[in-house]
């Protein structure tokens, strides 16, 4: 078992030597803003065809990822820290496909590839602005949540509650039946029972309730960390884990699985001591092999797992026969570069800005529809809409929403406050130096990273800073009436 006093040697805690930091926020903003120009002039005047992107989109991604690795050298915990996984984000959510040629730009101008790149490298610039001031004040429940220590059975004991807690969703759904389960479990996205629409009623609250399973995962490393991979407790966690990941993969939420999976893998580099070749290694392999596994979800999402055992309905049902594993040879993340030019082409030109719309429509999302039935369903803009296209959602990036509410303006105060609460999560970890404050940060930083695809992503994958804060604090309050 290690001590507390371990966590004061982690890397996240650099803030307190100005010149480090000071140093890599120069680098970040040099770096960025010399890239997104070169990216800029080297647009082609013909952009559309896949692959004429490949050349700006590989200098803006070394620009946007020199800072991160520059501070990974020195450390390599450092690559955690908020405001490098924020540089990092764009290279995946909107720069990999140009990358890989994946898709044309169909009706796209030169002009709206120009100001779509900017508009990255504004955004970056100013996460890394945002980082190097004064950490906003942590919240007093958030401080409370992470000052307290657990022994190694109360974090057992949180493990078994987040699993009772986030199945409930599944099992009242399926009135606690278990073969109902298991058979949903292997079927197309949309044939769950615990499925929901996109304005949902009461059965909002159980849906919430998977948030409480996102913690397993990061749990079970918490444990297998203090009690080694074959203690019975480490065993029943990591099953607990898969059981909850399978029924999260069955929605086909790429990103709720890969935010899942990075949280537990951010606590445990962070929980190693010493980062050496192994743990490298390690660590390399499971981001790779995470990366297979959405790859494989997207596949698969609309036929159902089902489909991998041949069974006979099974192929008769799937849209289309799977002969092998991944038959798409590369990486798919969402068109969200295209979409993101679509909206620069079509706002303000065809469409005013949305302004305030795009923050009341965030700000107001936790309230449940039960309360409040005509609560906005959208930020002022619908994408879909405005091309004439029905039955179909995008994803544009929080640069697209924040562009959409006020242009390249918008872009620089999100890129701000992203940053404002990057330097709070690492705020927090130099504040305490307990496990709890681990998991908070874990979290916090995964939903930076999962909140550059939508702000609504970071307000969702928020929620599970709520659950542990409720949880831990029931068990705390437990623990006193015990002792009383």
């Amino acid at each position: 078992m290690q001590s507390s006093a371990t966590w004061n040697s982690l890397p996240l805690t650099v803030a307190a030597t100005p010149s480090l930091t000071w140093h890599s926020t120069l680098l970040g903003i040099f770096s960025t803003g010399m890239a997104t120009i070169i990216a800029v002039l080297l647009v082609p005047e013909d952009p559309t065809a896949p692959g004429a992107l490949l050349y700006p989109a590989l200098i803006l991604s070394a620009g946007l990822a020199t800072a991160p690795v520059a501070a990974a050298v020195r450390q390599p915990k450092a690559i955690f820290r908020g405001e490098s996984l924020l540089a990092l984000a764009p290279i995946y959510w909107l720069l990999l496909d140009l990358l890989q040629g994946v898709y044309s730009l169909d009706h796209i101008s030169a002009d709206e590839v120009r100001l779509a790149f900017t508009g990255i490298g504004l955004f970056v610039g100013m996460v890394w602005v945002g980082a190097i001031r004064r950490p906003w004040r942590t919240p007093a429940a958030l401080v409370r949540a992470v000052s307290q220590e657990f022994s190694l059975n109360t974090y057992f004991a949180l493990a078994i509650a987040c699993f009772l807690i986030g199945m409930l969703n599944f099992a009242v759904a399926t009135n606690f039946n278990v073969a109902a389960m298991v058979h949903y479990l292997g079927q197309e996205r949309w044939s769950a029972p615990w499925g929901r629409g996109q304005l949902g009623g009461w059965d909002a609250f159980l849906d919430h309730l998977q948030y409480f399973g996102y913690l397993l995962p990061i749990l079970t490393v918490v444990i297998t960390r203090r009690t080694g991979l074959r203690n019975p407790r480490s065993l029943i966690c990591i099953a607990m884990s898969i059981v909850m990941t399978l029924f999260l993969a069955q929605s086909g939420s790429r990103r709720v699985i890969g935010v899942v999976a990075g949280m537990a893998l951010v606590l445990w580099v962070l929980d190693q001591r010493h980062l050496r070749l192994k743990q490298l290694l390690t660590t390399a392999f499971a981001i790779v092999a995470l990366l297979l596994a959405l790859q494989l979800m997207l596949e698969y999402r609309n036929v159902g797992f089902r489909s991998l055992l041949g069974t006979t309905d099974a192929l008769v049902s799937s849209r289309r026969e799977k002969s092998q594993l991944l038959e798409v040879q590369h990486l798919r993340v969402d068109d969200n570069f295209y979409r993101l030019c679509q909206i620069i082409q079509l706002i303000p030109h065809s469409h005013p800005f949305v302004y305030h719309k795009y923050v009341v429509y965030v700000m107001v999302r936790p309230v449940p529809r039960v309360f409040w039935p005509e609560k906005p369903v959208d930020p002022g803009f619908d994408l879909p809409t405005a091309l004439g296209v029905e039955g179909v959602s995008y994803s544009y990036s929080v640069i697209g929403e924040l562009y959409m509410s006020l242009g390249l303006l918008g872009i620089a105060l999100g890129g701000w406050f992203y940053g404002r609460v990057a330097a709070m999560a690492s705020g927090l970890l130099k504040r305490s130096t307990t496990q709890g404050a681990l998991v908070i940060y874990s979290i916090v930083v995964m939903a930076l990273f999962s909140g550059m695809r939508s702000i609504l992503e970071l307000i969702l994958v928020s929620y599970v800073v709520l659950a542990w804060v409720v949880l831990s604090q029931l068990f705390v309050k437990l623990r006193r009436a015990r002792v009383t």
